[in-house]
């Protein structure tokens, strides 16, 4: 049976959901119902429900945090349908930001639109009605957070070679084939009505981006990552790297889009355009001369291309912004190792290098926000960790974006560094198990490829040697053992249900030849594929 948790803090509510519908007509079972947002997350992890029915505003966690949360944990499944008394349409918004299968308002809620959200909801778990599933279903769900990752590596370059950069495209089913690419950064001004920091500013700020997205998708093929709260990126292709003929479609596409955004959410857009690039792996330098545009663009309340910044007028762009490509491979072995004495070490340099000198604001801001994003990027669960950091400051990490003094940023570069390095030393051994995991899962799901060590490595932005080490330590057998051990139990799997003959299961396993495949697995096993069907066939 299908299994339904109910959340809610009213017990009358709870009550009435669990009566409006005969439950075993639909082949669901209530097993729990919780009061409160904590205990939600809580019988969630131990009942392991299908469905979960959760309002919106709870005490100790809101319905959408322990949405958030428990998609983090575990993917797509359990679904997500959200009641309210409240019929904002922010609370909507990020209620499909959380992929909620519905949303449903108490004051119209029948037992004909109960039985509507319930059916979607039934109907999506249909599609991935066994356990073996969850895996592909997880990373499908997984995606969007995959991609946006992908593209703050992107910006800030941190991927190691251009083949890594290549391996993680394609595994995320990206297209980036136009003849060039440029990249504008966005940041959104929130209305004076709406309070600097808080439930309604980040619902505001999340639900811009979203209606972003879904306004320049449609119009021009494009990709819109957010950054953080205030501050978005978007990709947009062009006809041309070595001409600016493409200048003002961009600036017509992004200005309707500020106006709508505007009309919809009282919010003012503004960003900085970079130039044009023809092969999408150096979009960085297109984002990075949009950052070198966007204190321009701030001061106009406009969007200003880097090309028509005028440097004498604009001294923030002879300012330079933080470079970190000269130590790009010791900040990466630093998140790879969780090396708390190296990252305190770069952390505390880039702090001597600002300190003092309210000339490098600028500059300073931006060396935060790529270390924020490295953390966030390198690290599997980066952005718990750092709102774990500034988890007491009304905005979190966010703060950052508040700072107009020198000392102020230099203090957010001390309490991230700080809140880092005792972190990570705290949690080092689970996070390597979470990351050996995250292999173990994706080598399953892609037994049909070869799986090499580079490959893989590279897919998840980490050195082969690093992996390799780290594999064997955490999982106790070296990596290609691992695989080699998995795809053979996976055949044999093949080989009792049928599924083909030997030649055509070693070609769905990846391998080159049946000859190999059958060497392979009589090395693993004792005896030949073949002998292997022949007992089975005899008993």
């Amino acid at each position: 049976m299908i299994k339904l948790l109910i959340a809610d803090d009213e017990a009358l509510v709870c009550i009435g959901l669990q009566s409006m519908l005969k439950w075993e007509q639909y082949g669901i079972e209530v097993i729990g119902v919780a009061y409160n947002g904590g205990q939600a997350e809580e019988m969630i992890e131990s009942c392991r429900p299908d469905i979960v029915i959760t309002d919106i505003k709870m005490p100790v966690k809101t319905g959408l945090q322990v949405a958030e949360s428990v998609r983090r944990k575990y993917g797509r499944v359990p679904l997500f349908i959200i009641l309210t008394s409240y019929e904002e349409f922010e609370y909507a918004r990020t209620a499909i930001e959380m992929q909620a299968v519905d949303y449903l308002v108490k004051l119209e809620l029948t037992p004909e639109a109960l039985e509507t959200a319930i059916r979607k909801a039934m109907k999506l778990l249909e599609e991935h009605n066994t356990v073996e599933s969850y895996p592909e279903l997880i990373h499908r769900s997984n995606l969007h957070e995959l991609r946006e990752k992908f593209f703050v590596r992107l910006f800030n370059n941190l991927f190691e070679n251009k083949n890594q950069y290549l391996l993680q495209k394609e595994d995320l089913e990206l297209e980036l084939s136009a003849p060039a690419y440029v990249v504008c950064t966005c940041r959104i001004m929130a209305p004076d009505t709406v309070p600097p920091s808080g439930d309604k500013l980040v619902t505001l700020c999340t639900s811009t981006v979203k209606m972003a997205r879904d306004r320049l998708t449609p119009v021009r093929p494009c990709y819109v990552t957010s950054l953080d709260l205030r501050n978005f990126a978007i990709i947009l292709p062009v006809d041309d790297a070595h001409s600016l003929d493409w200048m003002p479609d961009i600036e017509r596409l992004l200005s309707d889009m500020a106006q709508a955004l505007h009309n919809y959410f009282n919010v003012r857009i503004m960003g900085g355009i970079g130039h044009a690039v023809d092969d999408p792996y150096l979009i960085h330098e297109s984002y990075l001369a949009a950052r070198r545009a966007l204190p321009a663009a701030l001061a106009q309340q406009a969007f200003i291309f880097y090309a028509d910044a005028d440097h004498k007028q604009s001294p923030d762009l002879k300012q330079p912004l933080f470079d970190y490509s000269a130590s790009r491979s010791e900040i990466r072995r630093a998140f790879e190792e969780m090396d708390t004495d190296a990252l305190h070490s770069m952390i505390t340099s880039m702090i001597e290098a600002f300190e003092g000198r309210p000339d490098l604001l600028v500059a300073a801001t931006d060396a935060a926000c790529s270390v924020l994003y490295m953390a966030t990027s390198l690290l599997a669960d980066g952005e718990n960790l750092v709102e774990q950091i500034f988890e007491h400051e009304p905005e979190g990490y966010r703060t950052i974006y508040q700072q107009s003094s020198i000392d102020g940023v230099m203090g957010w570069l001390v309490q991230f560094r700080d809140g880092c390095c005792e972190l990570l030393s705290s949690r080092k051994q689970n996070y390597k198990e979470q990351v050996i995991r995250h292999v173990q899962d994706y080598i399953k799901r892609n037994l049909d490829s070869k799986l090499s060590l580079n490959q893989v490595a590279d897919i998840f932005n980490f050195s082969p040697n690093y992996l390799s080490h780290l594999f064997s330590r955490t999982a106790k057998v070296n990596f290609v053992k691992y695989v080699t051990d998995t795809k053979i139990a996976a055949a044999k799997e093949m080989m009792l249900r049928g599924e083909g003959r030997i030649n055509e299961i070693s070609h769905k396993l990846g391998y080159d030849s049946a000859f190999y495949f059958s060497k392979v697995f009589k090395k693993v096993e004792g005896i030949s594929p073949r002998e292997f069907i022949q007992r089975v066939e005899s008993r």
